[in-house]
């Protein structure tokens, strides 16, 4: 079972055909350890995403275009299936996988680390220039990488995570050689942060390594870490590419009165949206028509580029409304309250930091209707929740 779970949290290195496969190795080791040891069930693991799946399903009830709901509810599987398969670790399983929490994370972090080392070099020596890399391999990652193609704002977030869980075990490292490893990798995943520069993870990651710090507050890294993260936020504003994304923040307009980036891009879409969900409120469209609604909000009002596009609605709280309306988004708040409430309650830092880092990431991010993120947000949520249970005395 924990040679699965590793796998799992490796799962970054894997194409996108086999990441499922990894998800079903978890399910036979975790059944087959309940044949040894008894099977057992804790109905408090539904709370960390499977009652968003349960949510997102009921609306299928009112959708028209059933085979786009099913394909829909095909991507979230993650939301319910991790839920499934954890509550059925039991006490026992779930202090074994307790104590792995610094091997899985290593996994994840040298799994991420290799994902941006491995192609990057490969393209370098193969196909482009220095110069193109560096200009253009935001767009390299979503359409030259095959099967492992991923948009580099889920790039940005795999970094991101990494780079947390990095820094608590670099609090409890004690030995010089993996402290030097680790800060080595951290450099590494800030490079490709800045060279892919997309502002929602930054912005997340900024927050999180704050409140982090601010946790730790009364040890002696600190203020080595604080001056270190200054530094950062230094550098994002001096180096031009980041740069220029932020500046994008000064004039916001509609595509169809200003110009076409990624900013402006999404200013339209949410206003789009925003019309479209006061027209059911309460409710929404279900999942198997929202996204069609969107689309037809975008020919009504003229906005050709975001027609062309096919955008979704690059908000998850937006998505949430158009899928479900209120209902839908209570639920969804509701789960992150009580995960919330929980990890404050048995000091679960990494599970709540994770919950901030989301919840920051969603106002630009569809995240639950991407493979590449709904799998680990439902994957960590799920794992880190293992920590908010108490032991059994």
């Amino acid at each position: 079972m924990k040679t699965a779970v590793g796998i799992v949290f490796a799962s970054v290195l894997l194409p996108t055909n086999l990441k499922a496969i990894s998800v079903l190795l978890l399910g036979i080791a975790v059944f087959y350890y309940n044949l040894k040891n008894g099977i057992h069930l804790n109905k408090i693991y539904i709370f960390s995403s499977g009652l968003i799946y349960v949510g997102i399903a009921c609306t299928v009830i009112y959708s028209d275009d059933i085979p786009f709901a099913l394909k829909g509810l095909t991507k979230m599987s993650s939301l319910v299936v991790f839920p499934v398969i954890f509550s059925f670790v039991g006490e026992r399983g779930r202090k074994l996988l307790i104590q792995e929490k610094r091997l899985f994370m290593t996994v994840y972090i040298v799994s991420v680390a290799l994902f941006n080392i491995l192609p990057f070099t490969y393209l370098w020596i193969t196909h482009y220039t220095g110069s193109e890399m560096i200009e253009h391999y935001a767009t390299v990652v979503r359409v030259d990488f095959g099967k492992w193609s991923i948009h580099p704002i889920y790039l940005s977030m795999h970094n991101s995570i990494a780079i947390l869980f990095s820094f608590f075990l670099l609090l409890k490292s004690k030995g010089r050689g993996i402290t030097i490893f680790l800060l080595s990798v951290d450099i590494l995943l800030l490079l490709f942060l800045f060279l892919y520069a997309k502002k929602g993870p930054l912005i997340a990651l900024f927050v999180i390594l704050i409140l982090a710090l601010f946790f730790q507050r009364r040890k002696k890294l600190f203020k080595p870490y604080l001056i270190v993260t200054l530094v950062l936020m230094g550098l994002t504003i001096a180096i031009p590419k980041t740069r220029n994304k932020f500046v994008e923040l000064l004039k916001i307009e509609t595509v169809n009165n200003g110009t076409i980036n990624s900013t402006n891009i999404r200013f339209s879409i949410y206003d789009n949206a925003t019309k479209a969900i006061i027209e059911s409120p309460v409710i929404g469209y279900g999942i198997g028509d929202y996204n069609n609604i969107l689309l037809r909000k975008y020919k009504k009002e003229g906005s050709t580029v975001l027609l062309n596009g096919n955008y979704n609605a690059h908000n998850q709280y937006l998505s949430l409304l158009l899928i479900g309306g209120v209902i839908l988004l209570f639920i969804f708040l509701i789960v992150f309250f009580i995960n919330g409430i929980l990890s404050i309650r048995y000091d679960n830092q990494i599970l709540l930091l994770l919950l901030i880092f989301y919840s920051i990431v969603m106002f630009t991010e569809n995240i639950l209707e991407r493979e590449s993120g709904v799998l680990y947000f439902s994957l960590f949520l799920t794992y880190f929740t293992l920590f908010n249970v108490q032991d059994r005395k």
